[in-house]
């Protein structure tokens, strides 16, 4: 695939929901499971439709219902290609190349394992050209300081955040794309936030840290 970048990295990047239409993510729910973490579903009154899927790539709603809970990496990186790239891909069509690539090991009783960082830089530094770096084991205060116009970062924190005074939140298990880092206020767009802010949220550092798994991905837009 060829990939033209666009020559100004810093325009504002589009926020893609994980489910489809933005205003679909107000209808999911998410409630606590004990030691299990974190259970997400759709109530059986709001179940999807056609055009909720197959808009997106999907070639079935069982695939969508699926996948949707998981590709929350994946429309962070739709935001990238729309924002920085001339590459237009539905969410099916990144999953189908995100499976290929090794980002998600299913296995024979059906867990799925992923969104995983190495295949995933592998690939789109291949496939699209974007340089990556990856963050461990690094508190949020400093691997922000990475951020800036050239280069955001896929954050790794619970799906919890998009209601930030959950107490005892889990760290972990959701993605979001921090986009700018201003006077100690992260600015990202959170694939499964509600539609009112997905694209605008922000959150002081010391609140963001409370959700923040300390890892994520660097990912910087190249010439």
């Amino acid at each position: 695939m060829s990939v033209s970048t666009f020559p100004s990295p810093e325009m504002r990047l589009r926020c893609f929901s994980q489910w489809g239409p933005l205003e679909r993510n107000d209808a999911i729910l998410m409630r606590r499971t004990g030691s299990s973490g974190l259970e997400v579903f759709l109530p059986p009154s709001d179940q999807p439709q056609p055009r909720d899927w197959v808009h997106d790539g999907y070639r079935s709603s069982e695939q969508y219902l699926f996948w949707s809970r998981r590709v929350c990496g994946l429309a962070c990186l739709q935001s990238l290609l729309h924002g920085w790239t001339d590459v237009r891909l539905s969410m099916g069509e990144l999953l189908a190349m995100a499976l290929d690539a090794g980002c998600y090991v299913i296995e024979p009783a059906g867990t799925v394992h992923g969104l995983l960082y190495r295949p995933f830089m592998a690939w789109v530094s291949t496939q699209f050209g974007f340089g990556c770096q990856l963050v461990e084991r690094t508190p949020i205060d400093i691997s922000s300081q990475q951020v800036r116009a050239d280069q955001v970062m896929i954050a790794s924190v619970s799906a919890e955040i998009r209601d930030p005074d959950t107490p005892e939140p889990r760290r972990g298990g959701h993605l979001v794309l921090i986009h700018s880092v201003q006077d100690g206020v992260v600015c990202f767009h959170n694939p499964s936030g509600y539609s009112h802010n997905s694209d605008s949220a922000t959150l002081p550092l010391h609140v963001f840290e409370r959700f923040h798994a300390n890892r994520g991905i660097l990912i910087r837009a190249t010439p």
